[in-house]
């Protein structure tokens, strides 16, 4: 891609994630989305691919629809209180309206149908940015305004998220169709507690943020694409293999993992609210997604390739990027279970 074109379209994603993030006009806020989504179809389409360019043409049409949605419940809201403010949107119909296209944008069920498909037809990084960064706008947008969201309709997708991530990662045997279902279970857990709890909703995203991208990087990293390619790691970088094992680990919600912190404080949270239906709910769905993360743990570290095999060992590592982001994000993913107390 030439300089400048890079230049531009990384600014324009990051500066319109930043302004979403201090914006209080609705307006203000549906041009930095569509600005993002603009900015992000190239990077999705860049290998020049039919699977890139049909995952760019899936993404577009839905962010697309989500925007218009959204474009149209600010409108609607703005005819009947002659405001266009985030915090003055106080009309149920309207916020409902809203919600739901900002599911839609995050890839909450049911509302998750377009993130395994645009993933799977993307690059590992561009897969990176649309699970953590791509996340941070609507995250921020239902912060905001998570005093009038409509709660029950946040634990129904929460529950629902839970679940389709779990059920979904059972059947992929590709890598990055499976992190898009672990990004929707974990978008699950972000947004069960988020208008009762917000700190948590986004302590649980920042520690999502920060097991996931060593796994992507380790990834690109070593070219694997499959759960079958894991399986030879060892074979590529034992102390890579060591390193995804453990952020496996973490992803999954393990003690003392830093991944367990959130569930725990979720959890926690949602019994003292007497929401013990769901929280029990929550918990025992969040096995099935236990048993995939073990599942590729047990053939990243506990499995050795067959003597006789015909594919070619990868001896040496085309190259040693990521080191530092790498080691960073892994001993955060692994050591700061010991901080929740004073969190």
């Amino acid at each position: 891609m030439n300089p400048l074109s890079w230049l531009i379209i990384s600014t324009s994603i990051f500066l319109s994630t930043t302004l979403i993030t201090v914006a209080t006009h609705w307006l203000m806020v549906w041009a930095c989305l569509e600005i993002n989504t603009l900015s992000i179809i190239p990077v999705i389409s860049k290998p020049h691919h039919p699977r890139s360019t049909e995952a760019s043409t899936k993404y577009f049409l839905t962010q697309t629809l989500a925007s218009t949605t959204l474009l149209f419940a600010a409108t609607t809201n703005a005819m009947n209180t002659s405001n266009w403010e985030m915090n003055l949107t106080t009309n149920q119909t309207t916020m409902t309206i809203i919600t739901s296209t900002l599911m839609m944008k995050m890839a909450a069920a049911p509302f998750h149908f377009w993130l395994p498909e645009v993933s799977s037809g993307a690059t590992t990084m561009t897969t990176l940015t649309l699970l953590t960064w791509q996340k941070i706008a609507p995250l921020t947008i239902l912060l905001t305004t998570h005093s009038e969201t409509n709660m029950s309709l946040l634990l129904l997708s929460a529950i629902m998220s839970i679940m389709v991530g779990g059920l979904g990662a059972m059947n992929q045997t590709q890598l990055r169709k499976l992190m898009a279902y672990s990004s929707i279970a974990h978008t699950g857990w972000t947004i069960a507690i988020l208008t009762t709890s917000p700190n948590i909703s986004m302590l649980t995203f920042m520690i999502y943020t920060m097991t996931t991208t060593p796994i992507l990087l380790i990834m690109n990293l070593t070219m694997v694409s499959t759960i079958k390619d894991i399986g030879i790691m060892w074979t590529s970088s034992p102390h890579l293999m060591l390193t995804l094992t453990v952020c496996i680990l973490s992803l999954g919600g393990l003690p003392p993992l830093t991944g367990f912190m959130p569930k725990w404080l979720i959890l926690n949270k949602m019994a003292a609210m007497n929401m013990m239906i769901e929280a029990t709910t929550m918990a025992l769905l969040s096995l099935i997604s236990l048993f995939v993360y073990m599942r590729l743990m047990y053939l990243t570290s506990m499995t050795t390739p067959p003597l006789t095999t015909t594919m070619s060992m990868k001896w040496r590592l085309p190259s040693k990027k990521y080191q530092m982001s790498t080691s960073l994000a892994t001993m955060n993913a692994a050591l700061l279970l010991p901080m929740m107390p004073s969190i």
